[in-house]
């Protein structure tokens, strides 16, 4: 009983082996990354086919600096009407991590889609279509090297 206390105390708690945050406060500072890029920045390793027809697109505003996580570039464009698509660079290394999936949903409103982040922040939150899940909204974690699933919150069946 003392260690679950401990636990739900310190905001984390086990499932599958693996920890998971406990929290309803899904918010960018509590995921916090430190913004400390110094240096020239890597030229983007394009690697697959999806990334050489973006050259452009992920060139450009890799070119800008990192805009994520401290040292990351998140590089976004449209896909289509609502379509949101986005590749993740490392600053350093040049490495594109393509998290494999583009965010879009249309709702009673319209269209609603979008890529939300911070440079302070490993958070990531995708307004949008979530492929196993439905409409909502998804907040990632970044590790360093992929996205993690933390929380997902559907879109109410009126939205």
């Amino acid at each position: 009983m003392g260690i679950l206390i401990f636990l739900s105390a310190s905001g984390v708690a086990q499932a599958g082996g693996r920890n998971v945050k406990n929290t309803d406060n899904w918010e960018f500072d509590n995921y916090p990354a430190v913004a400390n890029f110094t240096g020239k920045l890597a030229e983007p390793i394009l690697a697959t086919h999806h990334e050489h027809i973006m050259r452009t697109m992920i060139r450009t505003q890799a070119s800008q600096g990192p805009n994520f996580a401290g040292n990351f570039t998140i590089a976004k464009w449209g896909c289509g009407s609502p379509c949101a698509a986005f590749v993740i660079i490392n600053a350093k290394s040049g490495a594109i991590y393509d998290p494999g999936f583009a965010v879009a949903c249309a709702d009673s409103n319209g269209s609603d889609a979008s890529i939300d982040y911070k440079l302070t922040s490993r958070l990531i939150v995708t307004t949008g279509f979530s492929e196993k899940l439905g409409c909502g909204t998804d907040y990632y974690e970044w590790d360093g090297k992929k996205l993690n699933l933390i929380h997902f919150e559907p879109w109410p069946s009126n939205h």
